[in-house]
């Protein structure tokens, strides 16, 4: 069975909460307007009541006959199509106008006090109000009733409405819900595939040192006895591998805590052009060895506050990856200038170029674009020197390259 992604388990179970929370709610809903509705209808049958009491009242000053008087009465107010009736104190029947409504058994008697319920017959639903009045010396029971059509009616409007409301909402929070979670998740999606990516590419990194320590232990093994030479030369072999895996596990671990946030600087101040010029000396020995010489344009005295361990990586990798990319007898010039607002330095090789398409992947992590330099470099180089930069608010660009060489870019604000 296919296993549904995050964002759409998100999608349903924020859409599942809100069906329950909006179902509840037009429940509630419902509830109050018949709550609602049914106190209208109660206040409106006790000023019936109240009315239908104070015409008996007038029709007995005018006649003692109860009976003729009710008729009279009800025949007054028959004309509202409202239900009434007229009883004597043991329920017995006066005069009535039913419109629909039929007598309840037992007839209400006086005894039993004021009461109010609601019924249901063929013709409908009905509000009945049953009051004992003593008007003069006569003791009579007035029963008024209204019908409960428009209560139905409105809640039955109300259940409409929201049958078709509710799934239109849902549909909406649907496609909004989805849209939002792949908005929130995108940061955790992104951290994810560059932790995917990023052991991936490590797990790639690491085996091929492994494998030459591996394989150059073995063949050394293979015999029970082997000269001097053999073994120093396996020892070499183990420790340049060693001396790699060293290098890419220590700028692993940089960028992991660089990830995770839990590098922070340590800004001291100190001289800007000090750091340079001993990169410079320290590189030099590397650019011997491939026949690269090192010029330099640096200032005198430019004070800066920043973690100089970390900027001085910074220079490092950006001189040490201009040196491999230039060719014997080729150079390497690092400039740098200050303004009010900057420092830039500019570091500038005399190598091949970097293709236009590959200008942004130079960046990313473990790329090497030369074939023939794998083995003598992790990689990192360039994206650990971004990333220092941006730790200090700066950037570094590959601000030109072509066939004559590259010029990468460093910008810190003073």
């Amino acid at each position: 069975m296919t296993r549904l992604s995050l964002r759409a388990q998100l999608t349903i179970w924020y859409t599942a909460a809100l069906l329950v929370v909006l179902s509840l709610f037009g429940a509630y809903v419902l509830w109050q307007q018949g709550r609602v509705g049914m106190h209208r209808v109660d206040r409106d049958l006790d000023a019936f009541g109240a009315t239908l009491a104070n015409v008996m009242r007038e029709e007995l000053t005018e006649m003692a006959d109860a009976r003729k008087a009710a008729e009279e009465a009800c025949g007054t107010l028959a004309t509202s199509g409202r239900p009434l009736a007229i009883l004597d104190a043991r329920g017995g029947v006066l005069a009535a106008s039913w419109a629909g409504l039929t007598l309840p058994a037992p007839p209400p008697s006086a005894d039993a006090g004021r009461r109010v319920w609601s019924a249901e017959n063929a013709a409908g639903a009905w509000r009945v109000h049953v009051q004992p009045q003593t008007l003069g010396e006569t003791t009579l029971v007035l029963l008024v009733a209204s019908p409960l059509a428009d209560v139905r009616r409105e809640q039955r409007e109300a259940l409409e409405a929201m049958l078709i409301g509710i799934p239109i909402v849902l549909l909406l929070a649907g496609g909004g819900g989805m849209y939002l979670a792949a908005v929130g998740l995108r940061p955790i999606t992104e951290a994810l595939r560059i932790q995917r990516q990023f052991t991936a590419d490590a797990s790639h990194e690491l085996r091929t040192p492994v494998s030459v320590v591996r394989a150059a232990a073995e063949v050394a093994l293979s015999r029970e006895h082997r000269d001097e030479p053999e073994y120093r030369e396996t020892l070499s072999i183990v420790g340049s591998q060693a001396r790699r895996m060293s290098r890419l596990v220590d700028d692993m671990l940089v960028l992991a805590r660089a990830d995770a946030g839990g590098y922070s600087l340590r800004p001291v101040d100190f001289y800007l052009d000090e750091v340079i010029a001993e990169c410079c000396r320290a590189v030099d020995v590397l650019a011997a060895e491939r026949g690269v010489t090192i010029r330099s344009t640096t200032a005198s005295e430019i004070p800066y506050r920043g973690d100089e361990d970390l900027l001085r990586q910074l220079v490092l990798n950006v001189l040490q990856n201009a040196v491999q990319h230039s060719p014997p007898g080729g150079s390497v010039a690092i400039d740098v200038e200050r303004d009010a607002a900057t420092v830039k330095m500019r570091v500038t090789d005399s190598g091949a170029g970097v293709p236009p398409e590959d200008e942004q992947r130079i960046f990313d992590r473990f790329v090497q674009l030369d074939p023939s330099r794998r083995g003598q470099g992790t990689g990192l180089g360039l994206p650990i020197a971004r990333w220092i930069a941006e730790a200090h608010h700066g950037t570094l660009v590959l601000e030109r390259s072509g066939a004559g060489g590259s010029t990468f870019c460093v910008s810190l604000p003073v």
